[in-house]
């Protein structure tokens, strides 16, 4: 009798494990392949790249400031100047015959102003002399009224003479600066970066709709800025002092330190082609703290601006997190499963629900899925500030795959992604 439940219970034991064995098979073929990653703990920096120019922070254009012909030039492209140094002459005759007309202007003035204080002085006496009479009744009161309005006269005459002084006194200080003009200087020590004139040719004032040619470009070189042009979906990031790094295109194996200076408020406008949607961007100076071999103004850089650093952050794979409803969540049996759509969707859905951003966790060979909420954002990886831990092994592909989970499908890991 011992036996016979010995037997009994050996062969309810194998019934038990076949059935068990069968159970990991069929759930194994069922299963559903994954790669995976775990979440770790890396350096994350969060960067916004933008393409621009290299330029001098401080560079001065240099026009014309009197018409005429160039007669003498001083520097070519890339001469090195100080800061007042002697640059270029138009022809000064024009100017000095000017200052000499106001010059022989003012001294027939004030000689005009000489003779008229003498009349003045000679009107007076007179004046004073017929008032004496008068009143010793040695004259008439017509002779005393004329003596009178002659002082008057010559009174006025000696102002007049004294102002029109003054007028060709201004006017001699004014040719004296147009004279000056001819004679262009740097205003500061730097590079001349461009020259658009040549001994001989003739130079225009500029005018209200017709600006004046540029003739001469001097930038001080010593401090350097790259011009960049950021896109509107990154500027919100960009804050004045943020580290940033520049790649210049004729020194591509290097890089080199900057900080942002300027960051625009108003976008660069720009002509769009027909039918065309003109991009919004915004002008970003970031001022280079390392030297720049050889630089010129205008060579072409990239920019990488450091917008967010965390040393040591929780950092989930871009790839990991999807978004999902939570009707799309929920498990299914099989039946069910072979009336749903591959991407977890029942085909006549019109709930309206709240996608929620997360990963599928792996445990125990099946998936969970965790809600997770991101801070900053790296090339690869996603800053995690809730839902997900280290050491936590996270679905991360292949896509089609990762749109069909559920909460509780078994998973069979196929690839590994590798530690960077």
């Amino acid at each position: 009798m011992n036996k016979k439940k010995l037997w009994i219970g050996i062969g309810l034991v194998l019934v038990i494990a076949v059935f068990v064995v069968a159970n990991l098979t069929m759930s194994r073929k069922s299963a559903t392949a994954v790669e995976s990653q775990k979440v770790e703990e890396r350096e994350l920096r969060a960067l916004v790249s933008a393409s621009g120019k290299l330029r001098a922070k401080t560079s001065v254009d240099i026009s014309a400031s009197t018409s005429g012909k160039v007669v003498k030039l001083a520097v070519d492209e890339g001469d090195k100047v100080d800061k007042g140094q002697f640059l270029m002459q138009i022809d000064p005759t024009p100017a000095e015959a000017s200052v000499r007309q106001s010059e022989a202007s003012l001294a027939a003035a004030k000689a005009n102003l000489d003779l008229s204080k003498a009349n003045l002085q000679q009107a007076q006496n007179e004046h004073e002399r017929q008032k004496a009479l008068f009143e010793k009744k040695l004259t008439s009161e017509e002779l005393l009224q004329r003596a009178r309005t002659g002082y008057d006269v010559q009174r006025m005459q000696a102002q007049a003479a004294e102002q029109d002084v003054q007028r060709w006194q201004a006017m001699l200080t004014n040719a004296r600066h147009e004279l000056q003009k001819v004679n262009v200087h740097s205003d500061i020590a730097g590079l001349v970066t461009k020259r658009n004139i040549e001994e001989g040719e003739n130079v225009f004032v500029g005018a209200f709709n017709n600006p004046a040619t540029v003739l001469l470009t001097v930038a001080d070189l010593s401090v350097i800025e790259a011009e960049v042009e950021v896109d509107e979906t990154d500027i919100v990031s960009v804050k004045i002092g943020q580290e940033a790094s520049v790649k210049v295109d004729a020194y591509p194996d290097s890089s080199f330190k900057g900080k942002v200076t300027k960051v625009g408020h108003s976008p660069i406008l720009g002509a769009a082609g027909a039918g065309q949607q003109q991009a919004t961007s915004f002008e970003v100076v970031v001022q280079l703290i390392e030297d720049i071999p050889n630089v010129r103004p205008g060579l072409s850089c990239k920019a990488e601006i450091t917008t967010g650093y965390r040393e040591k952050a929780i950092a989930v794979p871009i790839q990991a997190l999807t978004l999902r409803k939570p009707s799309e969540l929920k498990p299914l049996n099989p039946k069910e499963r072979k009336g749903k759509l591959t991407n977890g969707e029942a085909p006549n859905d019109t709930t309206k629900e709240k996608e929620i951003q997360g990963a599928f966790v792996i445990k125990d060979e099946t998936v969970q899925f965790s809600e997770v909420k991101i801070g900053i954002a790296g090339d690869r990886f996603f800053e995690v500030t809730s839902g997900l831990q280290p050491k936590d092994e996270v679905v991360i592909g292949p896509f089609s795959a990762l749109r069909r989970l559920r909460n509780g499908d078994a998973v069979k890991i196929e690839k590994k992604a590798k530690k960077d």
